[in-house]
């Protein structure tokens, strides 16, 4: 009689919920590895068992060396009964605030994307502006002090009253309002231009930028549109008005972009980030043959490093604290005689991860704090010590290079200590991997801080908005009597 017994084909890594693609049911999944590639192993009771792909390195999954204690909102809406994913409003088992509010305030749009989760397109309604200023005075009463505000659409340029909204939520203690834009009619509105670059301090835009060649816009937003896109970028400078780039990243299209678009913001300085967001599976994006072909964020980090004529390592990015480590990626360059110089060749990120927690938002004022946080805590007892400090001088402190040479230490720092460190003389590099029906874990939900803030009330972590609350396959559940604190 033999002795032998089965192996699997696969690493058990862990468990967590997720769902069914097929009836969008809450199901267990088992976290599974084969090789470096990570897949949910799921069994729904209708639709029985299916394995599907969330990740392509399993070095960068799940790394919670980076997780800290959270932020909670001063405020949530919703009771929890049913469970997470099932009680978004925020509920009270909610484990992060809100760094980042997404407000739809139209549903319309001047383009049909193929892989737009929101399903915009043009003729469709816009949000009236009592129930726009409703989602906003729901915001601050959530957050006190809101981190950021992104007016989103549809395309947010169109509707009719985008001017009053603008200055609505400037009126408001938010720190920043970014406007989610394809371009197109900042691109030939000089009038509107002007008036947002009289607000240039408190906003941003965030210009959709799939990369720098016409045959990526017609994939994927069905024009050729790079004309258009680099008029409004110029526009954009001139008026003195902060950009971040945001390109969604389809496999097969526009994987080979990445350099280009790193070029193009390093040689803008009002171009302050660049974001890199691989393409999900919801509204009209359906899924390839083979969900194998997904692009994950272990694939941006190495293409990008790889198309950055040596300009960043993969050691230069690390997973943004405030959220779930599958969430967000991040990489800070410091902008150095022409150059760009990645944060961590003079920080230690990963011991400070503590300065980046719970919060998007940041301001020279910021940037001063920080500075003398870090430059104190390292002139003594180490990460994590000395952290009162925050109010002493810095005139006497030791400049930290760790290895990159000391000048450029100390300009960094000096330019921070002087409140004289802002998004020119930073670009912001992030990763962010959004959720669908395949990929989607209750454990990055309940940690998500980027929000879609509804006039009802509600606020609710942006993918499950996405993929169970949008469309009415979960209703919203009751709002509290009365908001309770935390």
């Amino acid at each position: 009689m033999t002795n032998a017994k089965p192996i699997t084909a696969y690493t058990f890594l862990g468990s967590t919920q997720s769902l069914c693609p097929d009836c969008l049911r809450v199901v267990q999944a088992k976290i599974i590895a084969k090789g470096d590639r990570v897949y949910f192993r799921k069994r729904c009771p209708e639709h029985g068992l299916r394995e599907d792909f969330v990740c392509s390195d399993r070095s960068w999954f799940d790394r919670y060396d980076t997780a800290l204690p959270a932020r909670l909102p001063r405020t949530t809406q919703v009771q929890p009964s049913k469970g997470c994913p099932l009680d978004c409003g925020l509920c009270s088992d909610h484990e992060q605030h809100t760094c980042v509010a997404v407000l739809e305030i139209t549903d319309n749009c001047n383009l049909t994307c193929s892989m737009c989760y929101a399903d915009s397109r043009p003729g469709l309604k816009h949000k009236s502006l009592d129930e726009v200023k409703k989602a906003i005075d729901t915001l601050v009463a959530a957050e006190g002090q809101p981190d950021v505000l992104q007016l989103s659409g549809g395309e947010p340029t169109l509707h009719p009253q985008f001017e009053e909204i603008l200055l609505y939520a400037l009126s408001q203690p938010i720190h920043y309002v970014m406007i989610n834009t394809n371009g197109i009619r900042l691109s030939k509105d000089s009038d509107l231009v002007a008036m947002i670059s009289q607000h240039k301090q408190r906003v941003e835009i965030y210009l959709q930028m799939d990369g720098v060649e016409d045959f990526v816009f017609e994939k994927l937003r069905g024009q050729p549109l790079l004309w258009t896109k680099l008029q409004a970028l110029e526009r954009l400078g001139a008026a003195d008005l902060n950009v971040t780039l945001v390109a969604t990243l389809q496999a097969g299209v526009n994987e080979g972009q990445l350099g280009g678009l790193l070029d193009l913001a390093a040689a803008r300085p009002w171009v302050s980030g660049l974001s890199l967001q691989p393409a999900t599976y919801s509204g009209r994006h359906y899924l390839p043959e083979q969900l194998e072909a997904r692009i994950t964020a272990p694939d941006c980090i190495r293409l990008l490093c790889q198309q950055s004529q040596g300009r960043l390592s993969e050691t230069d990015f690390f997973p943004l604290p405030c959220a779930h480590p599958n969430c967000h990626v991040l990489a800070m360059c410091y902008r150095h005689e022409g150059e760009l110089v990645p944060l961590t060749r003079f920080i230690d990120a990963q011991a400070n991860r503590d300065l980046l927690a719970n919060g998007l938002s940041f301001t020279r004022d910021e940037g001063k704090r920080l500075a003398q946080l870090y430059l104190a805590r390292n002139a003594c007892c180490g990460p994590g010590g000395c952290v009162e400090q925050e109010e002493s001088s810095s005139e006497n402190l030791p400049i930290i290079s760790l290895g990159s040479p000391t000048k450029l230490a100390e300009d960094f720092f000096a330019k921070a200590i002087e409140k004289e460190l802002g998004s020119k003389q930073l670009l912001r590099i992030t990763i962010t991997s959004f959720l669908d029906a395949y990929n989607f874990d209750v454990r990055r939900v309940m940690k998500c801080c980027t929000h879609h803030v509804l006039p009802s009330g509600h606020i609710i972590p942006f993918c499950a908005y996405n993929v169970l609350y949008r469309n009415g396959h979960v209703p919203l559940p009751s709002l509290k009597q009365e908001t309770s604190k935390i």
